[in-house]
């Protein structure tokens, strides 16, 4: 297993410059390239599992940790513009051309990003219970004033609390948490527009009624893509760390 970049983290990407990503780079060495992009408040080693189910299957596997997490360097800006760069750059770094991408939430985000702006770089998709920005100025507004008035704060508080301890761990920079939250909030119908210039084949899996996600919004979501198809399990946000056995072995049919 090799690691790209490994090294401290410490702060960087003042500028508009893409971030050096500690990458874990393991599998097949002439296999297809796969990139798994982790959630907010993780780091790469949360797709261990699924590693280890897509190793032994003839893929090379780069598993990066994002801005701000894990092993990789802090930074001043935290977008989704600045976390797609770095991803790119970082396939760039590895000369790689096509690829299957895996994300969650977080990590899905910019994994969509790289399937609309470059469809013919993405074989395969796996997006894991990402929630969709807004279609418009009054989607957001009323997504903002849902998330105000809900009653249920329990698995915003469990996220909190996760983030917590990742920034005792020294695995989160704290002021990376409110941008990207706000940023997934914020109203953006081009999003949405170029869902229909994804040419990869796309599995969108929802957490089902134990998500924060809605289902049915990403069912909309899957509609939109034209080659993509919905998977529910119901095992809430974290459906690779919920139930383990069966994502590994739906994303493993899924890419072939």
């Amino acid at each position: 297993m090799l690691r790209d970049a490994d090294q401290t983290p410490g702060r960087d990407g003042a500028g508009d410059e893409p971030l050096t990503l500690n990458c874990r780079i393991t599998g097949d060495r002439t296999g297809r390239p796969t990139v798994l992009l982790h959630a907010l408040g993780n780091t790469g080693r949360s797709w261990d599992r699924l590693v280890s189910a897509l190793a032994p299957r003839g893929r090379r596997l780069f598993v990066p940790d994002l801005r701000g997490h894990g092993r990789s360097p802090r930074a001043d800006a935290y977008t989704f513009e600045s976390m797609y760069r770095d991803v790119m750059s970082l396939l760039a770094r590895h000369r790689l051309g096509t690829v299957d991408l895996v994300g969650h939430s977080m990590g899905g985000h910019v994994a969509w990003l790289i399937a609309q702006r470059h469809p013919s770089r993405v074989r395969k998709l796996v997006i894991e219970d990402t929630p969709p920005p807004p279609r418009d100025a009054a989607a957001e507004a009323e997504l903002r004033a849902r998330s105000r008035s809900t009653g249920d704060g329990a698995p915003v508080i469990s996220l909190y609390r996760e983030f917590r301890e990742s920034r005792r761990a020294g695995e989160l920079d704290g002021t990376a948490v409110r941008p990207v939250i706000d940023g997934l909030r914020k109203a953006d119908p081009g999003w949405w527009r170029r869902l229909g210039e994804v040419t990869a084949e796309t599995l969108v899996i929802s957490g089902g009624l134990s998500s924060p996600v809605p289902r049915s919004l990403l069912a909309e979501v899957a509609e939109a893509v034209p080659r993509g198809r919905l998977l529910a399990i119901d095992a809430g946000h974290y459906v690779h760390r919920t139930e383990p056995e069966r994502f590994c072995r739906e994303v493993v049919r899924f890419l072939g």
